[in-house]
């Protein structure tokens, strides 16, 4: 049996900072099929996260996973580049809390600032954060099995850690 992966606290807090989050999965026809996340909760023990997409832009992602796919998931944060990639043989939808669209609203003005702060207009800002203010959120939660450093340089692709 393998030991569970631990995300160290600085991972924890990158993955749940300003970073722009893509999921991917392949589908039941084996192609694959990549959705926005709009958003991150890393559970308090660090082995789980839960990311947060909107249903209707993410239906051949969800439906993918219904189907048993893996799932892969890159955080990427604008101002550095600095990037992760996580999978996981599964993910399982889980119900949408209260904390968990308060966690949207967040990810989606953090980003916005973000952006703005890399000289991209206000209205671009005002613009992700209105498309993030979906009232079709899903949630997703998986443990993640491998953690790959994927910042462009020479150490892409080195995994990180993995049970």
């Amino acid at each position: 049996m393998s030991t569970p992966l631990i995300l160290s606290p600085d991972q924890a807090a990158f993955l749940q900072g300003p970073v722009s989050i893509n999921l991917a999965a392949s589908g039941r026809d084996g192609w694959p099929c990549v959705c926005r996340a709009q958003g991150c909760v890393v559970a308090r023990d660090r082995r789980s996260l839960t990311v947060l997409l909107s249903a209707r832009r993410g239906r051949e992602l969800l439906d993918a996973l219904d189907g048993g796919s893996s799932i892969a998931a890159v955080f990427s944060r604008p101002a550095t580049h600095a990037t992760l990639q996580l999978k996981a043989g599964q993910a399982s939808r889980v119900a949408v809390s209260a904390a968990l669209k308060a966690c949207n609203a967040r990810y989606a003005q953090q980003f916005a600032e973000e952006l703005v702060g890399l000289g991209y207009g206000p209205d671009l800002g005002q613009g992700i954060v209105n498309l993030m203010a979906t009232t079709d959120l899903a949630a997703l939660r998986f443990v993640p099995e491998v953690i790959f450093d994927q910042t462009p340089g020479p150490a892409a692709g080195r995994v990180l850690a993995t049970t």
